[in-house]
């Protein structure tokens, strides 16, 4: 077998000529048009979102560009970039959904362990907790 200069890569012995080609002929599909789709695709190549034993959600979910970490390893540059912009329309309306609640600091609690937690209530009476500082103490 002679070298070509022009060949990205094998795929079941099949040359194919650019990143595009790979992806689709290692997934065994062409591209992916319709965003419901693509997000569909995108969950079931990370196995429902999850990363290093944890599962996220869509909105929490890290999308890496590294090479071989999915779903970017099974996307085409333009869709992965259009699914990096979905994920941010998904987190802006989560944050107006949140903004909307419209949440007040109600406490601050000063834990033993040096942990700082905050409690809001919202407009409609419920609470959450959020821990500012994380549990520490000194080196002794």
């Amino acid at each position: 077998m002679t070298h070509n200069p022009n060949v990205y890569g094998y795929v079941n012995g099949k040359p194919v000529f650019s990143r595009d080609e790979f992806i689709f002929e290692h997934r065994k599909r062409g591209p992916i048009e319709d965003d419901a789709e693509l997000i569909a695709f995108a969950e079931k190549a990370t196995s429902g979102w999850h990363n290093a034993g944890w599962s996220h959600s869509f909105i929490s979910f890290y999308l890496s560009d590294y090479a071989l970490s999915e779903p970017f390893a099974s996307l085409t540059l333009s869709e992965f970039g259009r699914l990096k912009e979905l994920q941010q329309e998904a987190r802006e309306a989560a944050k107006a959904a949140d903004d909307a609640r419209r949440w007040r600091l109600k406490e601050t609690i000063n834990w033993a362990d040096n942990s700082v937690e905050e409690i809001y209530e919202d407009k409609d009476g419920n609470t959450k907790h959020v821990t500012v500082v994380g549990p520490h103490g000194d080196a002794c």
